[in-house]
């Protein structure tokens, strides 16, 4: 019996790899992001998640975990109706590791975040 031997082409797949972030979210009734905050969430990219519904007058947030690309950075993105879509974008907010306090007046049922 005769063994041949075959050389098979190693093949790479590639994946592109999109950047996940984590930014942790925390809404107030009161403005400057006076204690208590009425809603905490962490806001995942790649996903449009719900929000409780609740008027806020300010909100806080920072990087919790993640990074974003070479050449972009994290923006968090708040919505006044589900879906995450553009006619019903209130405003965007870029993100550091630092916590922010962000001044708003309104009733948000939608966020995400994404790497711009």
């Amino acid at each position: 019996m005769q063994f041949k031997t075959l050389a098979l082409p190693t093949l790479m797949a590639t994946a592109a790899t999109a950047a996940t972030m984590d930014i942790a979210f925390s809404g107030y009734y009161i403005t400057d992001c006076v204690s208590p905050s009425i809603e905490s969430a962490n806001v995942i990219s790649g996903a449009c998640g719900p929000a409780n519904g609740l008027p806020l007058k300010s909100f806080s947030a920072h990087i919790y975990s993640g990074s974003c690309d070479a050449g972009t950075l994290p923006v968090l993105k708040l919505y006044t109706a589900t879906g995450c879509t553009e006619a019903s974008l209130y405003g965007e907010y870029e993100v550091t590791s630092d916590t922010q306090c962000f001044e708003v007046d309104g009733t948000f049922l939608s966020n995400e975040v994404v790497c711009e």
